[in-house]
């Protein structure tokens, strides 16, 4: 009867470890999605060129960037207690200590964690092109308004551009 509740305790023991890392792969990929759902808002606010609109997103950004900066910290102090070592294993060197339902569990929970993840590198990387985009815009705009500087070669009065060409062309050659 011992040995039953001491292999319990052992169990429960074990499971705990699990049952927060899942909880915090979670709350990982809830903020993850959420990131993923601003930085598609961010997509069209920046076919509008709504630049308040962009601002307003990128500070809903930073507390959710903040929360998953802890999540993360909270996630390697976990780990590395869990495995004893120095060296913070990976989730995937966690797997073989998570048993049965739990491993499915946290399998799939990390495999959504993964798709989100690529998902949202994809839309900041279409988001990082418009915002170039818009730069390149910009300074082609501001080239055609801002006065061109003056020429500030110097040309004899009486000798026509052209001229001036042909004989520095001319002399380019022969050197």
């Amino acid at each position: 009867m011992n040995t039953r509740i001491e292999n319990q305790r052992t169990d429960d023991e074990q499971r705990l470890p699990a049952l927060r890392l899942m909880a915090i792969l979670d709350r990982h990929l809830a903020l993850h999605r959420h990131l993923l759902q601003l930085a598609y808002q961010k997509t069209d606010v920046l076919k509008r060129g709504d630049t308040d609109g962009l601002m307003r997103l990128i500070q809903k950004e930073q507390p959710a960037i903040a929360a998953i900066q802890q999540l993360e910290r909270e996630r390697a102090q976990l780990v590395a207690a869990w495995s004893g070592d120095e060296n913070p294993p990976s989730l995937a060197d966690c797997l073989p200590k998570i048993g049965g339902e739990e491993r499915q569990k946290v399998e799939r929970l990390a495999d959504e964690l993964l798709a989100v993840i690529r998902e949202l590198q994809a839309a900041n990387e279409l988001n990082g092109q418009l915002i170039r985009q818009s730069l390149q815009w910009v300074t082609l705009m501001l080239d055609q308004w801002l006065p061109q500087p003056p020429n500030v070669t110097y040309t004899a009065p009486n000798q026509n551009a052209a001229a001036h060409e042909r004989a520095r062309s001319l002399f380019d050659s022969k050197a």
